[in-house]
C-alpha cells in the first residue's frame, strides 16, 4: 500500500508479517531518499512503489536506515543492489554490520529459529564504499531547499538515529520514539503508542534524553516506522516519558520481590490494559490488542536485561 502524505512524502507498507506493521518512507526532492527498507521479503513492495510513483532505480540517491535491526535494515543490501547510485546512510555504530551482516543475521536466527528465513530472508552485505555514517547533527541536502538533519538517539539501541525534516515539520523516528499501533489508534480515534525497549541495549536514561531531544524540535508529525504518521507530538512524547518511568519501576518491583521477565510482562500488560480501557477496550483477545503482544514481550525482556545485567538487580527468588 502506498500513501501520499503531502510534502512530497510517500509511505510504503512493506507488509512485514502482516499489514500495518512496518512503514518505509520515500522523500522526493531534487534528490530522492528512501527511509528504512524493512526486512528483505518486504523489499518487493518498495520496488513496486517506486515503479508506480515513477521513480527509476537509478534516480534514488540515498537509502537511510534509522538503525540496523532487521525489521528496519534487513533489506538494505537487496535495495542497495537494486538502487545502483544510492548511498546507504547508517549510524557509525551500525556500519560494520551492514558491510558484513553475518553476525547480525546469526544473532537473529538464534532467536527466531526456523522462522528466520520466512521473516527476514537473505541479509546481503553492502560494499563499504556505498556506506555513509552521518555524524550527530549532520545535514543532508536533498536540493530545492529540502534538508534533513541526523540526530543520534540512543535508548532503544546505541546504533540509532532519527531524521528531522523541517520541510514537513516531521521526524522519521525508527523505534527511538516508540511504536504506534495503527489499528488500535484507528478504533480509539487517538494515537496509541508504546515504548520499544528490547534487549540488549535499552537504557532508560538515554531514552528519556532522546525523548527530550525530540521534544525540543519544532515538530508537527512523527513518521513512525511502526506505523504511520501521527500528529499530537507533545502528548505522544509526554506519554512515552511516563512509560519509561512506570515500566522500569514495575520491573524493579517484580525483580526485588523475586519475580522474573514473565512477571514483568504481566505487569506491563496490566498497565497497557488500563490505558486501552480509557477507550472502552477491555478484551485482551481483541485482534488490535493482541497485535501488541510481541512488542510487550520484547519490552519486558529488555527491561529485565537492563535491570539485571546493567543495574545488577538480582532476582531474589
Amino acid at each position: 500500500m502506498i500513501t501520499s502524505l503531502g510534502s512530497n512524502i510517500y509511505q510504503i507498507d512493506v507488509y512485514d508479517q502482516e499489514p500495518e506493521r512496518t512503514s518505509c518512507y520515500l522523500i522526493l526532492a531534487d534528490k530522492v531518499a528512501l527511509i528504512e527498507t524493512g526486512p528483505t521479503p518486504g523489499t518487493v513492495h518498495i520496488k513496486d512503489a517506486l515503479k508506480k510513483i515513477g521513480i527509476p532505480p537509478e534516480k534514488v540517491d540515498y537509502i537511510i536506515v534509522t538503525h540496523i535491526h532487521l525489521d528496519h535494515a534487513g533489506g538494505a543490501g537487496v535495495m542497495a543492489g537494486d538502487l545502483p547510485r544510492a548511498k546507504v546512510c547508517v549510524h557509525p555504530r551500525g556500519a560494520r554490520h551492514l558491510i558484513d551482516p553475518a553476525r547480525l543475521a546469526a544473532g537473529a536466527r538464534a532467536i527466531y529459529g526456523e522462522s528466520f528465513d520466512r521473516l527476514f530472508g537473505d541479509v546481503l552485505p553492502i560494499p563499504w564504499e556505498r556506506i555513509h555514517t552521518p555524524a550527530d547533527g549532520e545535514i543532508l541536502d536533498l536540493g530545492g531547499g529540502r534538508v534533513l538533519t541526523f540526530y543520534h538517539t540512543p535508548g532503544h539501541a546505541r546504533h540509532h538515529f532519527i531524521i528531522h525534516d523541517p520541510a514537513s515539520r516531521g521526524v522519521f523516528s525508527g523505534d527511538a520514539l516508540g511504536v504506534r499501533f495503527q489499528a488500535l489508534s484507528r478504533l480509539a480515534g487517538s494515537n496509541f503508542t508504546l515504548l520499544s525497549t528490547p534487549p540488549p541495549e535499552f537504557d532508560p536514561a538515554m531514552m528519556i534524553e532522546t525523548l527530550d531531544r525530540a521534544a525540543g524540535l519544532d515538530l508537527e508529525y512523527i513518521y513512525f516506522a511502526h506505523y504511520g504518521r501521527a500528529g499530537g507530538v507533545s502528548a505522544i512524547l509526554a506519554g512515552l516519558r511516563e512509560q519509561v518511568n512506570d515500566f522500569v519501576a514495575a520491573g524493579r518491583r517484580v525483580l526485588t520481590s523475586g519475580g522474573a521477565a514473565g512477571e514483568i510482562e504481566k505487569a506491563i500488560w496490566e498497565m497497557v490494559m488500563d490505558q486501552v480501557a480509557v477507550y472502552g477496550f477491555k478484551d485482551r483477545e481483541h485482534p488490535a490488542i493482541q497485535f501488541m503482544g510481541l512488542d510487550i514481550s520484547l519490552n519486558a525482556a529488555g527491561i529485565n536485561h537492563y535491570l539485571q545485567k546493567v543495574m545488577g538487580i538480582a532476582n531474589n527468588r
